[in-house]
């Protein structure tokens, strides 16, 4: 089949199945250029969690803080889980360097954690 008979047919279909199409295709691109590319791959998602962290780069601990505070998970776990979802699709995040963004959140008074691991917003 071409792309151009592909694209007839999927005119056809109603929105949903439209977006699920194409989510599936997103996937199988990512997982195609995986194998193609494995090294660069790596190399590039293991880079972007860790700069984040490394350069403790204001930017970026500014846009953590603001997706935070839209969300507000009310304890440390929730916090730990949040954090941990938004480096989900950058290749993950180790346990030190979120503990290290936690750490930096309560240094710029973004955040502190009360005794009983609940987390209270500035």
């Amino acid at each position: 089949m071409k792309y151009d008979e592909i694209a007839e047919l999927c005119e056809e279909l109603d929105y949903r199945d439209k977006l699920r199409l194409a989510q599936l295709l997103i996937q199988l691109a990512r997982k195609e250029e995986e194998n193609q590319n494995p090294k660069n791959r790596i190399s590039q998602t293991k880079g972007n969690a860790s700069e984040v962290i490394s350069d403790k780069n204001v930017d970026s601990i500014e846009y953590v803080a603001e997706r935070l505070l839209k969300s507000k998970p009310a304890k440390i776990k929730s916090l730990e889980h949040f954090i941990s979802s938004m480096f989900q699709f950058q290749g993950g995040i180790s346990e030190p360097d979120k503990m290290k963004i936690i750490s930096e959140l309560q240094r710029l008074n973004y955040i502190k954690i009360d005794s009983n691991n609940r987390v209270i917003y500035k």
